[in-house]
């Protein structure tokens, strides 16, 4: 796939559901069974995806942008701001890494809208779409990303939800936002994160048939992964015996081959 557009998965659901661990699990079963050339892209405001990654510290879309916006009032008229912002996002907030890449937008700090953010964001995918083969992103439920036109197609979109009536609410919401955007995403598919008894595993399947999307898993709780996050470690050290990671691969696996991407 190489020099043509990358594959973009997305992943998206209510707050607290889960779908940044089940992003850092999924970059855990890529690892293994992935070889191509893939970025990795926090576009969550809250931007928690690097630490449970294990990544070194690095600035964020917005903390550039806002670090800049501040450094401007110091330059003449016609100093060149785009320049210096380019060159800060390549040089800061791109972390190159030896299996994949990654890149946080973060939110700006101040009055505004997320608009600068997702303008960034955008020409920064526009110019970097090339070097990649596989995108994934992990994104709030507002889908700022999606409906400011961050993405130009996104290829398979993630819905995670756990057992909850919040969690179900917020899959129907998204699903309502997405209506007039369907023509920039081909796929969705539902997953069940955090499930921990049979009837919440009935919800969930009962969800996706009324509105009538595939279910790809239920992924169960796992104690280890709150006792890895507790203690701030990496989740691509957590044991390939995890329940909820070997449901996770098991889940990527089944993606890779029928997605082939």
């Amino acid at each position: 796939m190489f020099s043509s557009d990358p594959y973009i998965l997305a992943v998206s659901g209510k707050g607290g559901v889960g779908k940044t661990t089940f992003t850092a699990l999924m970059v855990k079963s890529l690892l293994r069974h992935y070889s191509k050339k893939l970025l990795v892209i926090d576009a969550d405001p809250a931007a928690n995806l690097a630490a449970i990654l294990g990544l070194p510290p690095a600035p964020t879309i917005g903390e550039l942008i806002t670090r800049t916006n501040k450094d401007l009032a110091k330059k003449p008229p016609n100093y060149n701001a785009s320049a210096l912002l380019e060159f800060r996002l390549w040089d800061e907030a791109l972390i190159e890494g030896s299996t994949f890449d990654f890149l946080a937008a973060g939110h700006t700090t101040g009055p505004g809208c997320y608009c600068p953010i997702n303008s960034v964001l955008s020409h920064m995918l526009d110019n970097m779409k090339s070097y990649y083969d596989l995108i994934i992103l992990d994104m709030d439920a507002g889908l700022e990303h999606i409906s400011r036109n961050t993405t130009r197609t996104i290829n398979h979109f993630l819905l995670l939800t756990d057992g909850s009536c919040m969690g179900f609410q917020t899959i129907q919401r998204i699903i309502e936002l997405t209506r007039e955007l369907r023509h920039k995403i081909k796929k969705f598919s539902l997953i069940g994160n955090m499930i921990i008894d049979v009837p919440s595993q009935e919800q969930v399947e009962a969800l996706a048939n009324r509105l009538s999307l595939p279910c790809l898993g239920l992924i169960p709780t796992d104690e280890s992964i709150a006792s890895m996050n507790l203690r701030g470690d990496s989740l691509l050290n957590l044991s390939l015996n995890s329940a909820a990671f070997q449901k996770v691969d098991s889940i990527i696996l089944n993606l890779i081959w029928a997605d082939q991407f």
